[in-house]
């Protein structure tokens, strides 16, 4: 194993989100990146949706009950962090849309994903979620520093860094469920 979540469920569950957000994420970074990044956004994007239906495929046989979300205090410590990731990346996306600052809403939403990845850890005994919560606010502080040395948009670095982030976990979900 490669150290995921005890639940095969689980994992598979993680594939499908990981590679829609991994999606979402390369398409993200599309807004206006270098000429030389917009094949591999589209092939990660791609990539991102592929892996999300094989995880469809894998949740869909190996449904079942064994979750860390069948415990009830589990599922409610779930949606608390959900909802406060959420409605943080809702009001900080708002505030700098409202405040002519909306460049900067990728490196707020990495960091707000990213961090939210640490609770997550261990609401789901798998403390490979830190390294993509570091990962996350990694890609969100680079797209300031390069934004900062070269005027590149934010959107691309952070969209390149949190998609490869996410479809690395999402593949590694998908192998985690095979080698079950």
């Amino acid at each position: 194993m490669l150290g995921g979540p005890p639940f095969v469920r689980d994992a598979a569950v993680m594939a499908v989100i990981f590679g829609v957000a991994a999606f979402i994420w390369f398409g993200w970074g599309q807004e206006n990146p270098p000429r030389r990044w917009r094949l591999w956004l589209g092939v990660g994007s791609g990539l991102g949706l592929l892996v999300a239906v094989i995880g469809g495929v894998l949740s869909w046989q190996h449904w079942g009950p064994e979750s860390a979300l069948a415990d009830a205090e589990a599922r409610r410590l779930f949606g608390i962090v959900a909802g406060i990731e959420f409605g943080l990346a809702g009001i900080g996306a708002a505030f700098l849309g409202l405040t002519g600052r909306s460049r900067w809403i990728p490196v707020w939403i990495a960091f707000v994903v990213g961090v939210h990845f640490v609770p997550l850890a261990h609401i789901f005994a798998d403390a490979g979620l830190i390294v993509l919560a570091v990962a996350m606010v990694v890609a969100g502080v680079l797209g300031v520093v390069e934004y900062r040395r070269s005027g590149s948009t934010p959107s691309a670095v952070v969209g390149m860094g949190s998609g490869v982030a996410l479809l690395a976990f999402a593949v590694r979900a998908v192998v985690e469920v095979l080698l079950r």
